[in-house]
């Protein structure tokens, strides 16, 4: 028998032992795509009901009046394929079912065809699944991982499910094999709700409501109902993430800086053939020529990140480049020398180092309601080996809003406490020192850990008595505002600071607590750090931790870009209103929020919203935010002051008007007060008629930003828009756009190495010059059609520095793209000489036909050749056999 645990609502679906059917979320007519994992999770279930499994399914009553389509549609167009067999699915049938094609499957509901090699996402598949042909018959089926695109599993057969969910004349019911069971804990409040949204939705979609609802279903659930009910989970099992996306590759068009030649518009690869063979390259054009770099020099072309309105191009024969370079370096020693020193002194300080203890600490991480994510356990352990070190942590952990930082910073400061420190929290804004205290405080009190609040909403009198415990040592973590900043406020003996929002503060407020005590341990947190810190962790003056994965069931925020409309936000409301969530609605001109107020009334008179602004006393923007995180108020009306310090997982549609007037960051951090539960959420930026183009570039931005791990990229694409310029705290504006930001990171790295009058390892690298390699080497395009796929297999196979990558790397082009034909065999080869060839000292190789000239450098073996010719400096072999195989088995012996 099917069980159908019935809710209020879906904002806690998330119920022990019991499957969640979703209702659709986005409302009936509206121009907003169907969430992919809702749409696959919808169609699992049905497709499991119509094959007579029992489930047990927790929904509500609008998911189950909602019209789908038939049980008869869903067994025509589902397909089970099987090895030895003849494949009848053709890419024009997987877009008839729904499914979108792309060059790399990621999501549920995309397929990819290469050559002889089909991977597709079906509903009801924990992975995809990759289906490799020999002619028109299955060859082989292997499930695959998005993470890697590496297969890991084979199956015989598997079922390829719909991937549509349109309205029909069927509802879930009509897909039931057995009898149901109905359960619910409070039917009034389930009746209530429904009723509310019934009206919202007759009002929206007046005639046309019967088209998308069928209220039958309700009669037939009211007179079989029982009651009953299930507990909550709140503990999330691990599921695979998405990896971050890549940023740094080069694109046709665009600019890119080649090391020894400068700025170039890179023009796309070309094939070229040469004396002995053919070969792709990297088309690079200059203000007076066009230079053709070989694939296996890929590594010193990269992205130009900077101004592109202040640039030119450069020009190959004049020397403007090496001049160019010479300024910024001298520059940049000048004016670096007072920041690097102050860092340099943290680095070489004796740090107190805090062991902590394992057996509380161990206590203490259970208590963690969630299962760590890969990337937030590597950060956990990143930062607590800082704190164990000699060495003053001086660390930045960056991660979208909600990826859990807060957990690192509640790690590292149970490590400390527990060694005997105090710590202070850092805030940029009394709502988010307060969400912090009450985080803090819950974790860690049943621990005996003392947490204090230092902020401007305490008392004189307060304020005294903290400061006075601070001294004594009776407060273990005080948390803060700018009031922690203040002279007055002496530590008994502090061993860690965790400054929150970093980009709310300027460099000298940073500084004070590193002046403070030479050994404390800094932590920053931060999604969208400032770019001179960012800047700083990319060089390895920072230490820098990354958590691009989000928790389990977490979903990145669907980002609507559009002219504002009223029908467009009483959509938006009205959807987010009736899956149980909450509204949050951003206006930043206060004088104007009385009338936006009384605007918003008007259109949901039955919903409880409410106003928070800067100006009004700190107690009731505190309370009127407070009862919004209880779920007391349906629509926080509110300017900015929510950009920071508010964290209400229950709010999942965000609405920003005028949305034109805000930074690229500011809009990124206002994107992340939602998105912060399991369910998809919605950021709508909307701006006025007549809007200038200009304008708009920040939204598109922002729009084409929306995976996770994002927050990083929107820093980059913050540096570009902005011209890097004087954000990096140098003055360095000219420097940065002449060179762009990768190598003059570069040389800044080059400098600092300068500075602490210590030489590092060089790092290995492959750089043997082949001239004349016979053979045509290259990927062929319709092997690996995707331009910007070649270009990122090309780096990897140039930055290779042993066989086994290379390997590697070839294993996994056959997984994914199928038998690599010869010239990507050759390529390869090719690199795989290279390698060897370096690990014996040689610099340069020259094929003329039958003759192999070899340029060993000084300490290679081959300088005590028998044929090594010391007035050419090379040795010269003779051979009948292909020439570079004779040469690889030479190398290998």
């Amino acid at each position: 028998m099917v069980e159908i645990l019935l809710l209020p609502n879906e904002r806690f679906s998330n119920i022990e032992g019991y499957i969640f059917y979703p209702s659709r979320d986005v409302l009936p007519l509206e121009d907003v795509v169907l969430s992919p994992e809702i749409k696959g999770k919808r169609i699992e279930i049905l497709w499991r009901l119509l094959n007579g499994e029992n489930l047990k399914i927790a929904t509500t009553l609008k998911a189950l009046t909602e019209k789908v389509f038939s049980p008869d549609f869903l067994r025509e167009n589902s397909l089970m394929i099987a090895r030895s067999t003849k494949l009848t699915l053709s890419p024009e049938k997987l877009v008839e079912m729904g499914y979108e094609l792309v060059f790399t499957v990621q999501n549920v509901g995309e397929f990819a065809i290469r050559g002889d090699i089909i991977d597709i996402y079906s509903p009801g598949n924990d992975f995809p699944v990759r289906i490799e042909l020999f002619g028109d018959e299955i060859e082989e089926i292997r499930f695959f991982k998005v993470d890697t695109q590496r297969s890991f599993q084979g199956v015989d057969k598997t079922l390829i499910l719909p991937f549509v969910d349109f309205y029909g004349e069927s509802t879930l019911l009509d897909f039931l094999k057995t009898d149901a069971r109905f359960i619910c804990e409070d039917l009034q409040k389930v009746l209530d709700e429904y009723r509310k949204f019934r009206k919202e939705m007759r009002d929206l979609l007046k005639e046309r409501y019967n088209d998308f609802f069928d209220e039958r279903v309700v009669e037939v659930i009211l007179k079989n109902v029982e009651k009953g009910s299930a507990p909550l989970s709140t503990r999330v099992e691990k599921k695979e993430s998405l990896p971050i996306l890549d940023v740094d590759e080069i694109e046709e068009g665009g600019l890119v800086v080649h090391r020894e030649h400068g700025i170039a518009i890179f023009e796309g690869i070309v094939r070229l053939k040469g004396v002995l063979g053919e070969r792709d390259y990297l088309k690079l054009k200059y203000e007076d020529a066009i230079l053709y770099v070989p694939i296996e020099k890929i590594d010193r072309v990269h992205k130009y990140i900077g101004d592109p309105s202040q640039v030119k191009l450069d020009r190959m024969n004049r020397g403007k480049w090496k001049q160019t370079l010479k300024k910024v370096r001298e520059d940049i020693e000048k004016k670096i020398k007072e920041l690097v020193e102050l860092y340099m002194k943290r680095q070489e300080a004796q740090g107190l180092s805090l062991p902590g203890d394992p057996e509380l600490e161990e206590k203490f991480a259970e208590s963690f309601p969630y299962i760590e994510t890969p990337d937030q356990q590597q950060s956990i352990e990143e930062v607590l080996s800082d704190l164990a070190s000699e060495k003053p942590m001086d660390r930045l952990l960056c991660g979208d809003a909600g990826v859990g930082k807060t957990e690192v910073a509640l790690r590292a400061a149970f490590r400390a406490v527990a060694s005997g420190k105090q710590v202070a929290v850092l805030v940029p804004t009394t709502v988010l020192a307060r969400q912090h205290y009450e985080n803090f405080k819950e974790r860690m009190e049943p621990f005996g850990v003392k947490v204090e609040l230092l902020d401007s909403s305490r008392t004189a009198r307060e304020k005294k008595e903290i400061i006075e415990k601070l001294k004594k040592g009776e407060i273990d973590i005080i948390i803060g505002t700018h009031s922690l900043l203040n002279e007055r406020i002496e530590f008994s003996d502090l061993g860690l600071v965790i400054i929150d929002e970093e980009q709310k503060f300027g460099v000298e407020q940073k500084e004070r607590f590193k002046k403070l005590r030479l050994s404390v341990n800094v932590l920053t947190l931060s999604a969208t750090p400032i770019p001179r810190t960012l800047h700083m962790a990319l060089s390895g003056m920072k230490d820098f931790s990354v958590i691009n994965s989000p928790p389990p069931g977490r979903k990145p925020v669907y980002v609507y870009v559009a002219e504002y409309s009223d029908d467009l936000v009483k959509g938006a409301v009205i959807r987010e209103i009736n899956r149980g969530g909450q509204v949050i609605y951003v206006h930043n001109r206060v004088e104007e929020l009385p009338e936006v107020f009384e605007k918003l009334k008007r259109m949901f008179p039955e919903l409880e919203i409410a106003v928070a602004h800067g100006k009004m006393s700190r107690k009731t923007m505190e309370r009127i935010v407070h009862e919004f995180y209880r779920g007391n108020i349906d629509v926080l009306l509110c300017t900015t002051i929510i950009e920071n310090g508010v964290d209400i997982p229950n709010a999942n549609t965000l609405i920003v008007d005028d949305a034109q007037r805000y930074g690229l960051s500011q809009l990124y951090q206002l994107r992340g007060r939602v998105g912060r539960s399991d369910r998809r959420a919605f950021a709508y930026f909307l701006y006025p008629k007549g809007t200038p183009r200009s304008a708009l570039e920040r939204l598109k931005v922002l729009k084409s930003y929306t995976g996770f791990g994002s927050g990083l990229q929107i820093a980059l694409k913050d540096m570009e828009l902005r011209g890097v310029g004087d954000v990096l705290g140098l003055e360095q504006h000219g420097n940065v756009v002449s060179v762009g930001l990768k190598l003059y990171n570069e040389i800044l790295k080059e400098t600092i190495t300068r500075f602490k009058e210590r030489r590092i390892e060089k790092k290995h690298s492959v750089n043997v010059e082949i001239e004349n390699p016979p053979g045509r080497f290259f990927i062929p395009e319709d092997y690996v059609q995707n331009p910007v796929e070649r270009l990122r297999l090309y780096r990897r196979l140039a930055s290779s520095l042993d066989e086994e990558d290379l390997e590697e790397i070839l294993e996994e082009m056959k997984d994914r793209f199928g038998e690599p034909p010869e010239e990507v065999k050759l390529l390869v080869d090719y690199f795989r000489l290279r390698v060897r060839a370096s690990k014996l000292g040689i610099k340069k190789i020259r094929f003329d036909h039958s003759m192999v000239e070899i340029f060993p450098s000084r300490n290679s073996p081959f300088l005590n050749h028998p044929r090594y010719d010391r007035r050419s400096g090379s040795v010269v072999l003779y051979t009948r056999k292909d020439p570079v195989e004779f040469l690889m088995d030479m190398l290998k012996k």
